[in-house]
């Protein structure tokens, strides 16, 4: 039973369209000096305790409502610290509780030092089919200002691991914008990386979030992070590097080859349901917008008491949905369909149009087949156009 007061969705009368499902595995090993998930260092054994609590989380919100998901998605933290065994029996709950199907996307999320010939064989035995792998750098130097614990060769034999223990579905996480990056060491790591057996590589801009450590080392001058120019620049090498090699730009930081796209976090782009279990986890169900409380403490006692631990559950407005589609939409190279671009605006037409009209002049955004959709160009501003676009929202200029 929720607490008295608590908004959940309603309870609806027919199944709705498969959700994603997300589980944040908080543990980690070391913590790396720029990440701000919340994430807790654990030299032991991940608590045993934890993997039943997101089960009955799991099944505090199938006891409110008929929900059923078709692709799963376990990050962190470090989710590959969890045993193989425990890891399997917690997904073979999900799947019991959630109905996944035969086939559906399960992503484990894996740091390159986790990754060994036995643990792979046993992730694939427990139903993971597609493993990311954290590499962020082959290049020893920037991984120690990343404050990483594995070393560059450890992630490329974490790769030739993963791939030889049968893993096609594999991807791996780069990052740009890296103190002391230059544009020989982004080249390097795209080569490495695009010459892995990978069918998915995501590529992050590396965001300074007060209160870690490389944003104090920042902060103090001792180190220096690439000026605006310099990492757009970096970006502009990334993209024209990958797209010539094969590579699909399908998202502003993911390409895909041989139909590698991530359908988990499609979901999110194309404005679908999804479900977040675990502390700190957000949900997007039945036109609400909660978040899980940034607290193992509160997460667990919430549990315990049988109650679903959302905190602060906001309805959201026909408005608000059409102005997340198209901020994530434009996120994506299929862009939105210009239908609902034109329902947001009414009342704003003839601005949006002439704004529209200039943003495609300097080759930023273009508008074809029913579709409104950013160019690579404009991946690199898009959130100058969406400020221009959405000025309520994002804040006038």
């Amino acid at each position: 039973m929720n607490a008295p007061g608590e908004k959940v969705p309603p309870k609806t009368t027919s199944p709705p369209p498969p959700l994603g499902l997300y589980v944040h595995v908080p543990f980690c090993a070391s913590l790396c000096a720029y990440c701000d998930f919340y994430r807790l260092r654990t030299e032991r054994a991940i608590p045993g305790e934890f993997d039943d609590l997101v089960l009955a989380e799991a099944a505090l919100h199938a006891a409110e409502r008929s929900l059923r998901a078709d692709t799963l998605y376990l990050g962190g933290g470090t989710p590959s610290l969890l045993p193989s065994r425990r890891l399997a029996r917690l997904l073979s709950g999900l799947v019991r509780t959630f109905g996944l199907p035969p086939g559906a996307e399960a992503t484990l999320e894996a740091n390159p030092e986790t990754v060994t010939q036995e643990r792979v064989a046993r992730w694939r035995e427990a139903g993971v089919d597609r493993l990311s792998v954290g590499v962020q750098s082959f290049r020893p130097e920037l991984l120690r200002r990343l404050g990483r614990r594995a070393t560059a060769d450890q992630a490329a034999r974490a790769l030739e691991t993963a791939a030889a223990g049968g893993f096609r579905r594999l991807s791996a996480d780069l990052l740009v914008g890296i103190p002391g990056q230059t544009l020989g060491d982004l080249t390097e790591d795209l080569k490495r990386a695009s010459d892995a057996p990978l069918d998915h590589l995501s590529l992050y801009a590396l965001d300074l979030h007060p209160g870690t450590p490389l944003h104090g080392q920042v902060s103090e001058g001792r180190l220096r992070i690439p000026s605006e120019d310099r990492t757009a620049r970096l970006w502009e090498r990334a993209h024209g590097l990958l797209t010539a090699a094969g590579w699909r730009h399908y998202e502003i930081s993911n390409f895909a080859r041989n139909g590698g796209e991530c359908r988990h976090n499609l979901k999110y782009w194309r404005g679908e349901e999804y479900l977040g279990l675990g502390p700190s986890a957000w949900s997007r169900l039945g036109g609400y917008l909660a978040g899980n409380p940034r607290s193992l403490e509160r997460w667990t006692r919430a549990i315990r008491e049988g109650r679903i631990p959302w905190e602060s559950p906001e309805a959201l407005s026909p408005r608000r949905i059409r102005e997340d589609r198209l901020i994530f939409g434009l996120r994506l190279a299929e862009g939105v369909p210009l239908q609902e671009v034109e329902v947001l605006f009414e009342g704003r037409r003839e601005a949006v149009e002439a704004l529209l009209q200039s943003l495609e002049g300097r080759g930023l955004l273009f508008r074809r087949g029913g579709v409104l959709a950013l160019t690579p160009r404009g991946f690199l501003v898009s959130t100058a156009i969406l400020s221009a676009l959405l000025p309520d929202r994002f804040g006038k200029e």
